[in-house]
């Protein structure tokens, strides 16, 4: 049998993980993982410095992508420039000179909203460059469809996949913070009281069908269709209720049989014949995100943590039944990563999670993010650890419960300087 130590060398083939520290004592641990070495992992992660208006600022965002990496590539890649121009622009217009606090207080449901608008903007552009490509379906030939598919495959598949979006924009100077989420993906912030206890809060409602808000929406915008939510799902497929992308759910139903049904060669499978026929009313999935604002100096003094993370952490903490066949599914996740974050873990944490923990599982590295993840996942079980790493289980879909392991990425920021690391 392998040792702790040895298993714990092996599963670092699996992550990869960053510790980066800015100025003002921040630092952002991250860490993304995916143990089933046949499968790409679609999670991409940002963490970007800014300077705008004389201000420091951080970009931290997870996407977490489906139906391939493509959108969720493109979305890391470019959203948050256009996110940073949006706020420079913002806080351009109606002032002269450099912003103090009090001004950026004022303008800060103007900054929201604009936050607001940009993301809707970002994907409706995903979807007006297919309508330009290809504004008809119907009145191509085969040959014509391929041609297109050919010529701007690229763009194509970064509107049929999808990808959620996590993100904090965080005015370091100020101590001002933005949260956006659209999908399934969290933004989550934890705080120490006086004695050490962590406690958790998440500014923005996940976009889920068991969200009854978003399950009323959907329900209200399609009235008459009874194969609208199926399963717990949109359509019987999507279990996101909003998400950037997947613009098989956002245009006529002629989009997916005559032209996104050729994206097989990206590994995009077609929409059923099952799906596609009950797209009568689209869109029926939005990229409208939540977006709220924070003031974080009334809370500087409690130690805040930022987290963000894809809903590949709720798999771990709720959903791995094979890994944990034992622990609560009532488990909330943000919980779970801030009491790991506690300068000392309570050993009943042990117990709900059905391992010992240990607070330094990274070692040497000393990756907090890492840490979390080991925790969640196994802590000090060896027996669990082999489980991980074990490819022929993991990649079995026979088994029942299987053991599947959804890609997982969890960033960390730290704003205080004395803040335990």
């Amino acid at each position: 049998m392998s040792s702790l130590d040895e298993l714990r060398k092996r599963l670092a083939r699996y992550y990869s993980c960053s510790n980066v520290a800015f100025s003002r004592g921040v630092r952002v641990h991250s860490a993304t993982f995916q143990p089933l070495a046949s499968r790409q992992n679609q999670d991409r992660l940002v963490v970007q410095r800014y300077h705008i208006r004389g201000q420091e600022w951080l970009v931290l965002a997870v996407c977490d992508g489906h139906g391939g990496a493509s959108t969720a590539r493109h979305t890391a890649s470019h959203l948050p420039n256009r996110l940073r121009a949006t706020i420079e622009r913002t806080l351009s217009v109606g002032w002269r000179g450099k912003l103090d606090r009090e001004n950026m207080l004022k303008k800060s449901a103007n900054v929201t909203a604009e936050l607001r608008r940009c993301v809707r903007e970002f994907d409706r552009e995903l979807g007006e460059v297919v309508r330009t490509v290809c504004p008809d379906p119907t009145a191509l030939t085969e040959n014509q469809t391929r041609g297109i598919v050919l010529e701007y495959g690229d763009v194509l598949w970064r509107a049929c996949a999808g990808t959620t979006l996590a993100a904090t924009i965080v005015n370091v100077d100020y101590r001002l913070m933005w949260a956006i989420n659209v999908g399934d993906s969290t933004v989550a912030l934890s705080t120490a009281d006086a004695n050490g206890k962590r406690w958790v809060h998440e500014p923005c409602a996940l976009h889920v069908l068991t969200n009854p808000r978003e399950r009323k929406r959907i329900l209200r915008k399609h009235p008459g269709e009874p194969h609208v939510i199926r399963g717990g799902r949109i359509l019987s497929d999507l279990s996101m209720s909003r998400s950037i992308g997947d613009y098989a759910y956002k245009l006529d139903a002629s989009y997916s049989t005559n032209l996104f049904r050729h994206l097989t060669m990206y590994g995009i499978p077609p929409l059923s014949r099952k799906i596609t026929k009950n797209i009568l009313t689209p869109p029926y999935i939005t990229a409208d995100p939540s977006v709220r604002f924070i003031d974080l100096q009334p809370i500087w003094d409690q130690h805040p943590v930022i987290m963000v993370y894809s809903n590949g952490i709720d798999n771990l903490v709720r959903g791995c039944s094979y890994l944990h066949p034992h622990r609560p599914t009532d488990i909330v996740a943000s919980r779970a990563i801030s009491v790991l974050l506690q300068d000392e873990v309570d050993e009943s944490v042990g117990d709900v999670l059905g391992h010992e923990v240990d607070p330094h599982w990274s070692g040497a590295i000393g990756n907090r993010a890492v840490d979390v993840l080991g925790n969640l996942a196994a802590g000090t079980s060896v027996q669990k650890l082999q489980l991980l790493m074990h490819q022929p289980l993991l990649s079995d879909r026979s088994t029942s419960p299987r053991l599947y392991v959804d890609d997982t990425t969890l960033v960390l920021c730290f704003l205080r300087t004395d803040t335990p690391s």
